[in-house]
């Protein structure tokens, strides 16, 4: 059916979780920080770059146990305690950005599907939802497990807009990382949003972003767009 002229251009809305929805680099770094002083040994910072070498998946805690033994660390217990202070740590002050939340809401009411495309696993997605209060605004999760490929793959974007029944050409698509959110959805020809008010991608190479791409400096901007 052709829409109106007060209808809105889009059917549903895709967002990336972390660092789009709330600030997941700032938890981790509180988690590492708490786990190496849990450990008597190193700094944060030491701890999380074991996080973000990709040698596992970027949660796990297999990253602690190497920091512990590479320093002669390691012990049962003492990983056992470091991992609860880690996600302690993690959870706390863990909220969503200024804004979300009435954005979501808005969008809503709106009338706006709305959906989660994340490389983490569901367990951990639905967790950081329901912490934040987010998990009823969404429709869809897919998760890294649903389709066993990460972003910049296009089978979680694919995934997500079968589970709503929608079209490309329908749907907007919000994500922080221009590689691994911008680019796969502009490829795929989804209307997208580069939320860089939460770009923490700094081990990433520097990519320009993509021609007729909305930037949102915070996430008010999205509402101007969509709303």
């Amino acid at each position: 059916m052709q829409k109106t002229l007060l209808e809105p251009a889009y059917s549903a809305v895709l967002f990336d979780m972390d660092n789009t929805l709330f600030d997941f680099v700032a938890a981790m770094k509180r988690g590492a920080a708490a786990a190496a002083g849990a450990v008597g040994f190193g700094t944060g910072d030491q701890l999380f770059s074991y996080y973000l070498r990709w040698k596992y998946h970027i949660e796990d805690h297999a990253n602690l146990q190497d920091f512990m033994m590479d320093n002669q660390r390691f012990s049962v217990d003492g990983y056992l305690t470091a991992v609860k202070a880690f996600e302690d740590a993690k959870f706390t002050g863990l909220a969503p950005y200024p804004g979300i939340p009435d954005l979501l809401s808005a969008l809503k009411n709106k009338g706006y599907r709305l959906g989660i495309v994340t490389d983490a696993y569901e367990y951990a997605a639905v967790e950081r939802l329901k912490h934040t209060g987010l998990d009823s605004f969404f429709d869809v999760i897919v998760a890294y497990d649903l389709t066993g490929y990460k972003k910049p793959h296009h089978a979680p974007f694919e995934y997500a807009m079968s589970l709503l029944d929608i079209m490309p050409h329908e749907t907007m698509y919000v994500g922080d990382s221009i590689r691994r959110d911008i680019e796969p959805a502009k490829a795929l020809g989804l209307a997208a949003v580069y939320a860089a008010y939460g770009d923490r991608n700094f081990y990433e190479q520097n990519h320009t972003c993509p021609p007729r791409v909305i930037v949102a400096r915070s996430p008010d901007e999205i509402g101007k767009v969509l709303l």
